[in-house]
């Protein structure tokens, strides 16, 4: 009878799938293969902005570009005309001003400048650069999805968590929701994205 079970156990060892014994390969490995040979992402984005105090949300659209690994173009057109870049440089914000769309021009400020750096990092998704500031939390599933709490207590005065989910590509963001501190919700959807696509050469220079 023991020869019995241990010949059964052997045969289970045996005919059990190969992929049961080795280690998983976890998501960011999974994103950094996928987006390899990505260097720039085009995609439109809505923005809706749901105010704790308020009942009505605000809501926002345009497009973002990232070109890897530290440029950033992000810019509203709808329903006025506004944005800022994050480059090499340090980066510039522009907004337009009356009927005739006017535009003003500033320096990136330090505030905004530290807002384009978190965007960048969220968008690229770099477990490195993620895990400086936040604690972080993967959901494996049909949405994959990684959490973020801040670390630091002067980030957290602003931000409880931000929520990134992924597209099954793994290529891009589909939704990023950030939970404020105040309860108000953040919530950034990603559409028709275009992957290493030719920009000019001003995109991340001028409005």
């Amino acid at each position: 009878m023991r020869t019995f079970f241990m010949s059964l156990l052997v045969l289970i060892l045996l005919t059990a799938p190969s992929t049961s014994f080795c280690k998983e390969t976890s998501l960011f490995e999974r994103i950094k293969l996928a987006n390899a040979n990505v260097s720039v992402i085009k995609t439109a984005f809505t923005q809706c902005t749901k105010l704790a105090l308020f009942d009505e949300p605000l809501m926002v659209s345009g497009d973002l570009i990232v070109e890897k690994p530290q440029n950033l173009r992000w810019e509203y057109s709808q329903p006025t005309s506004s944005g800022f870049i994050l480059n090499t440089d340090g980066g510039l914000q522009w907004s337009s001003t009356g009927k005739n769309c006017s535009v003003m021009r500033t320096e990136l400020s330090p505030s905004l400048r530290m807002m384009a750096n978190q965007m960048l990092r969220w968008v690229n998704i770099d477990e490195e650069a993620l895990s400086k500031d936040f604690h972080i939390k993967v959901t494996e599933s049909d949405k994959p999805t990684i959490m973020l709490r801040p670390k630091d207590g002067d980030l957290a005065r602003f931000i409880k968590c931000i929520s990134i989910e992924l597209p099954a590509s793994l290529i891009g963001v589909k939704t990023i929701v950030v939970t404020e501190a105040n309860d108000s919700l953040v919530t950034l959807a990603f559409q028709k994205a275009e992957i290493n696509l030719k920009l000019e050469p001003t995109t991340f220079k001028k409005p």
